[in-house]
């Protein structure tokens, strides 16, 4: 069983997918979402209903990073679509920022990120409700994540 916290820190939030492999499937994972305020800001912190998440939707999730990294490069107020997992553990969405180049590789950047968690239904008939933040993350912050993602996604493999 492979077990992993994969973290994107921000100025106004850490957003921290619990993320835990099932015994009987390499194709999906449980999730949990947490969503921990700056300390700075206030104490507080929750998390999303236990939900799972495809590992064909975490690879999807790193591609959308990149793919939004690769476009604020052409424009700065590039805003990506809503990304959503079908185990609806949360949603995000990426928008407007800067890359700054050297020699054709990105060292510098940020961009804005809305991260949601789905705290669940009030009732039975009731539609899920979404509780977040949204705040500037660097692009050094995004890669640490894809890069603790895509471990995640090696240990699955060896497993």
């Amino acid at each position: 069983m492979v077990s992993r916290d994969c973290v994107i820190e921000t100025e106004g939030y850490r957003a921290v997918f619990h993320l835990k492999s099932l015994h009987d499937s390499q194709e999906i994972i449980d999730l949990v979402v947490e969503l921990v305020v700056n300390p700075k800001l206030r104490e507080l912190s929750f998390k999303s209903v236990p939900a799972f998440i495809f590992v064909k939707d975490l690879k999807r999730l790193v591609s959308y990073f990149e793919n939004h990294i690769e476009s604020l490069k052409q424009n700065s107020s590039s805003e990506s679509t809503v990304f959503i997992d079908y185990g609806l553990g949360f949603e995000l969405q990426a928008s407007g920022g800067s890359v700054v180049s050297e020699t054709g590789s990105e060292t510098e950047g940020t961009f804005s990120l809305l991260v949601m968690v789905n705290l669940g239904q009030p009732e039975t008939e009731s539609p899920q409700t979404y509780l977040g933040g949204e705040s500037i993350v660097t692009l050094e912050n995004i890669r640490n994540f894809i890069s603790s993602v895509n471990q995640l996604l090696t240990e699955l493999l060896q497993n």
